[in-house]
């Protein structure tokens, strides 16, 4: 299983606290008290591999969505700030891209990537 991000923290959903709402109407994520940067891992199969995870940095939920099919291959992976889309992938039970497409255009895509360093 080749993890997007590998490198990033990764806490189970189970250990979240669950903060005040952030600007985009979405509660805080906290972990140990403080505001959580990492991928939280929302589902496992039963083989324990992820299922899905999302991103949040400071709290937010501000990064990638990832899904994964049962062999550990990435199937699907969404650029997100908040509950705005900016870029979407999707992959083949392989891993072999199939479709990408940018939901927003060229110059609020580089400004947001940029201002919240997304690409990091």
């Amino acid at each position: 299983m080749k993890l997007k991000q590998e490198n990033k923290i990764r806490i189970e959903l189970t250990e979240v606290e669950w903060g005040e709402f952030d600007y985009d109407g979405c509660n805080l994520a906290l972990y140990r008290g403080n505001l959580y940067s990492g991928y939280v891992v929302y589902d496992r199969f039963p083989n324990k591999n992820i299922e899905n995870e999302v991103e949040y940095k400071n709290g937010s939920q501000i990064g990638w969505e990832n899904e994964y099919n049962e062999c550990g291959h990435l199937i699907y992976s969404c650029l997100s700030l908040g509950q705005t889309t900016l870029e979407t992938f999707k992959y083949d039970e392989k891993g072999k891209l199939q479709e990408h497409w940018k939901s927003v255009d060229d110059e609020y895509y580089d400004e947001i990537v940029t201002k919240y360093k997304l690409l990091d």
